[in-house]
């Protein structure tokens, strides 16, 4: 087998959930494969903790505890791995491959994907293209991204 960690981005879209479901394919029937099925959580879509005041909220807040921060980033990343679980359970089928759900934050959802198939050993990239981009119709950029930041195989499935 040439692909045995195979790395599919969630984004709760249609076209990643028809990723999964290649990637479940290739790796399906051989038992030492893994399919990591992973969601970046942009960090620009938390709050700040050090927000006081701002016309995006009704209330100024701030967090002044680490702990309690680390805490609302956690539950975030739990929350985007359960959902990831959920469609790994809904997907599976007679897969025999390992198959991990894991959640991360980064700046962006390009350098998040990026960093994970360095850290992870990854062999293969298969994630939805929606083509919402400049490049519309061809390759959503986010897709566009991976394949310029990656040394591995990038498929795109719509």
């Amino acid at each position: 087998m040439y692909f045995r960690n195979i790395l599919v981005p969630y984004d709760e879209s249609e076209h990643a959930k028809s990723a999964l479901h290649i990637a479940l394919g290739l790796a399906g029937p051989y038992p030492e494969a893994k399919v990591h099925v992973m969601t970046v959580i942009p960090s620009s879509s938390l709050p700040d903790p050090t927000l006081m005041a701002s016309s995006a909220f009704d209330t100024p807040y701030a967090i002044g505890d680490p702990e309690t921060y680390e805490r609302i980033m956690q539950s975030v990343a739990d929350n985007a791995r359960g959902d990831a679980q959920e469609l790994i359970d809904q997907t599976r089928d007679d897969a025999q491959c390992q198959i991990v759900a894991e959640a991360l934050i980064a700046t962006s959802p390009v350098e998040g994907i990026a960093d994970y198939v360095k850290s992870h050993d990854i062999d293969l990239v298969v994630m939805g293209r929606r083509g919402l981009g400049a490049l519309r119709g061809m390759i959503g950029s986010v897709s566009f991204g991976v394949l310029r930041s990656v040394d591995v195989p990038v498929l795109t499935v719509k």
